[in-house]
């Protein structure tokens, strides 16, 4: 057994385990412990949860707007709800419990628990399993067995529980009820673009229900289970998920899914095989650190989960764990996604690209929107790549007024990051087809964002990025961004390639398409030669921005936390603790050493190494991979 952290442990480099259950680790565990598809994805939570443990299943392409501000991937009503009683008395995991053990397979994207409680003197021991299906992404089974050590007579109660847990409201204005056989279902309509899901249950291993239904909270039918002593009793149950956004009767796909679902174990075994095929193609194998071995799988195994597959969407920056971050795509997406699935799946990198594609019109719009041309790609991109990122991101605790950031409107290198994935995938892949149908158009338009973005200095002769937030979210309004600048100059480069080097028949088309006129081309090409870039100082060190060294440097940087009136406090723009210090949110320079790492020797490499990391507090998961 090989020891995670306090309460994490693994013993074969694939098995997530964990023998201490707490309700306030119920957030961080239903993440860690979750399961998903691509498709949807269900929280790490158990059979009898409810809303306070927040129970969610997230379904991919289902943005709404529950609160007239944020817009963001539903949940949907649970129906894998089941708990027992006996002598009414409901198991709780809050009860007697004797013995406890919780796993999630990385390998096979299974996740398990074994309880041993005693109920009014009688022994019950639960083993509840489920799996989100790579055989069938509608759907999510579960098995659920109880054994008693004596005969006894319980309750069960199961169907679809709809008092769900949604971050910022109902997403649903109307539902209806469909029935068949025993089982329920539920036709759902979102509030504010009338999309269609619907919701099924089906159960199999438990007889006629009584008469007593409930709905109080949702479509719960009650059964009265005879146990036998010491032989296990399972119960079989599928969530069936399906979304007009999909397909055009999701009723009848629901349905249809149903009849279907006949044989749990051979549902369980196409499962299996699905990830063995997926573990074949990504697995990262590290010799004698089973630590590092885990954490490794660990994240590949949620990169995976949180990957819609079955057409062009973002990868949520939390995946499908919960609606945080909207569902939607960031510069994540591109940086620190993309690769994993270039070297191992590269059409599913094609594919998010495509989605990218389909959200041109989008980035073209706020372009416009914001007095610039081309395409300035949103910073929070949901379905259409309209910006769904607020002006008003956070709120400052201590006066209690709303902070205008500026994340969609200043942080400009998502365009250019966009173009550094699409000619990174051209060159791995040589995928030409995809570069002349939708790969040549999107940079070209980024190229147009960029170049109407620029200020031509005409004393210094060169062109700068003014008023711009890199990386580090927390210095915004910052001149000459090094990241920005170099990822710009990036761009510019690959287009005027792109010009040279497409075949003159597809050039010629997007030229037409897009009209692209020779003055612009030729503007590309000044602007190539003469845009800013900050460059080693005499000790090696590149300057962040304009301005950064001149900043109070505080090493380490975590002792700027002791400057903090409120534990909760914004420490960037306007004026949060870090802003007129050299105290970096996450890496900035060094996300552009790592991502350009033909631009400097190992000496300026170490150099700025040594510099940056001190200062940099590291408060973004992207940042320590970086480094």
């Amino acid at each position: 057994m090989i020891a995670l952290s306090k309460t994490l442990f693994t013993t074969n480099g694939w098995d997530l385990v964990t023998q201490t259950y707490s309700q306030k680790q119920a957030i961080t565990d239903g993440s860690n412990f979750m399961i998903g598809n691509g498709y949807l994805g269900y929280r790490g939570t158990f059979a009898e949860d409810k809303k306070d443990a927040y129970v969610g299943c997230v379904v991919t392409d289902s943005w709404d707007n529950a609160d007239d501000k944020w817009e963001e991937l539903a949940t949907v009503p649970n129906a894998l709800y089941l708990n027992f009683k006996y002598l009414d008395k409901a198991f709780s995991m809050t009860g007697d419990i004797i013995d406890y053990k919780r796993t999630l397979q990385l390998k096979t994207g299974i996740t398990s628990r074994h309880v041993l409680t005693k109920i009014k003197g009688v022994s019950f021991t639960i083993e509840e399993e489920k799996f989100a299906s790579y055989a069938n992404r509608n759907v999510v089974a579960m098995a659920y067995t109880l054994t008693a050590n004596k005969e006894v007579t319980i309750t069960v109660a199961t169907g679809i529980d709809r008092d769900i847990w949604s971050i910022n409201g109902n997403h649903f204005n109307r539902s209806e009820t469909v029935v068949v056989n025993k089982d329920k279902g539920i036709v759902l309509t979102t509030k504010t673009y009338g999309d269609k899901l619907v919701v099924f249950e089906k159960t199999q291993g438990l007889d006629e229900p009584n008469k007593n239904t409930s709905e109080d909270e949702g479509y719960l039918n009650t059964y009265d289970v005879t146990l036998e002593a010491d032989t296990p009793f399972t119960i079989h149950k599928y969530m069936i998920v399906t979304n007009s956004n999909d397909v055009s009767n999701p009723l009848q796909e629901a349905q249809s899914i149903y009849h279907q679902l006949t044989d749990y174990n051979k549902l369980k075994d196409a499962h299996i095989k699905a990830w063995e095929a997926i573990w074949y193609d990504m697995d990262v194998a590290i010799k004698g650190n089973q630590v590092d071995q885990v954490a490794v799988r660990f994240n590949l195994y949620h990169a995976i989960i949180a990957t819609p597959v079955h057409k062009p969407l973002p990868i949520g920056a939390r995946g499908l764990s919960c609606q945080a971050y909207q569902g939607a795509a960031f510069w994540d997406q591109e940086i620190f996604n993309l690769p994993m699935f270039l070297y191992t799946q590269p059409t599913i990198a094609k594919q998010l690209l495509i989605y990218r594609y389909h959200t041109l019109t989008g980035a073209k719009k706020k372009a416009k929107q914001l007095g610039f041309e081309g395409a300035y790609y949103a910073w929070i991109s949901g379905k259409t790549g309209k910006e769904l990122c607020p002006d008003f991101f956070f709120k400052d605790v201590i006066t209690n007024r709303d902070i205008r950031n500026h994340f969609n409107d200043w942080q400009i290198h998502i365009s250019p990051d966009i173009a550094y994935a699409i000619n990174k995938y051209v060159t791995v892949t040589n995928d030409t087809q995809f570069l002349e149908n939708y790969g040549a158009e999107m940079i070209f338009e980024i190229t147009r964002f960029l170049v109407s973005r620029v200020v031509f200095k005409p004393r210094r002769n060169h062109y700068e990025l003014l008023r711009v937030q890199g990386p580090d979210e927390y210095h915004e309004n910052v001149d000459n961004n090094a990241f920005t600048n170099y990822q710009t100059k990036h761009t510019l480069e690959i287009a005027l390639t792109l010009l040279e080097t497409l075949r003159e028949k597809q050039l010629n088309r997007i030229k037409q398409k897009i009209k692209l006129s020779k003055d612009e081309m030729t503007l590309w090409q000044d602007i190539d030669d003469k845009l800013y870039l900050p460059q080693p100082n005499l000790e090696g060190i590149i300057e962040q921005f304009d301005g950064y060294f001149n900043l109070e440097s505080i090493v380490p940087a975590k002792d700027i936390t002791k400057r903090l009136i409120h534990p909760q406090e914004y420490y960037g723009w306007p004026n949060g603790i870090a802003v007129f210090t050299q105290c970096l949110k996450q890496a900035d320079v060094i996300q552009l050493l790592h991502m350009h790492p033909e631009l400097f020797n190992e000496t300026i490499v170490q150099t700025n190494f040594d510099y940056y990391e001190p200062r940099t507090l590291h408060f973004s998961s992207l940042s320590p991979s970086v480094y």
